[in-house]
């Protein structure tokens, strides 16, 4: 079932067919099919469970540009963490999804969301979504859920007051103090391996226009509440604190 080369699959249903059939398997069962299929796969080393997937099934090689994944598809793909409540009888996102790096500079000219690169490049994202089980060897987690997501005009309407508030900051020349509980659904979050409170440190810095003062490199982030909303609104789950009911 591994995909061995992308650019053939030449729709959305035919790639959707092909990616459904991670769902409910193991991560070794996946593992299993890619290894068959190419001897040349290292998903069998230590490697993450997102590389596994996007790489080793979608050959889906790690990149930084500024469209999809799948180009000629407009789909981009995001392999994403569940987790168990205490109890085990609910589910939730386990942590908030990161997307593309903000390039403030560019970025502060696309006074709208439908105009950002956060809608470039993830106006369709195909989400593979698997159990982060700690009962169990990360070979036995279980990819839960796999769907297509798409930002239409309900989703556009619910990002766009949060998108407006980043833009306004930047113009502001405060792109180095903004913060994620200024935001109900989209923010930014760090993305560099430095430390920005350090004046000397220069990992975790870039220019922002409007000011000399250096902002944070750092990325869209959907927050682990609309992340859970986005789920539930796909398969109909009532939208709780704890997550939904499983």
């Amino acid at each position: 079932m591994i995909i061995k080369d992308i650019s053939k699959i030449l729709t959305i249903d035919k790639l959707m067919k092909r990616a459904k059939w991670l769902e409910g398997k193991t991560l070794i069962q996946a593992v299993k099919e890619i290894n068959q299929s190419d001897g040349d796969t290292r998903v069998s080393t230590k490697a993450g469970v997102g590389y596994a997937i996007e790489e080793g099934f979608f050959g889906i090689k790690k990149n930084s540009t500024a469209g999809a994944d799948i180009a000629h598809l407009g789909v981009e793909i995001k392999t994403c963490p569940l987790k168990y409540s205490a109890d085990r009888t609910k589910l939730s996102v386990k942590e908030p999804l990161s997307l593309n790096i903000i390039n403030y500079t560019k970025e502060v000219n696309k006074r709208t969301l439908l105009e950002s690169s956060l809608y470039a490049k993830n106006k369709k994202v195909l989400f593979v979504f698997y159990i982060h089980d700690d009962t169990v060897e990360r070979s036995q987690y279980v990819i839960k859920y796999v769907f297509l997501w798409e930002m239409d005009a309900q989703v556009i309407a619910e990002l766009e007051p949060d998108y407006e508030k980043i833009i306004a900051s930047i113009l502001d020349g405060k792109a180095h103090e903004i913060h994620q509980y200024q935001h109900e659904y989209l923010t930014l979050c760090p993305k560099h391996s430095g430390t920005f409170n350090d004046p000397l440190d220069r990992k975790s810095k870039t220019v922002q226009p409007f000011s000399n003062s250096p902002a944070e490199i750092r990325a869209y982030r959907l927050k682990n509440s609309y992340m859970n909303m986005v789920i539930c609104r796909e398969y109909g789950f009532e939208v709780s604190k704890g997550g939904w009911t499983i």
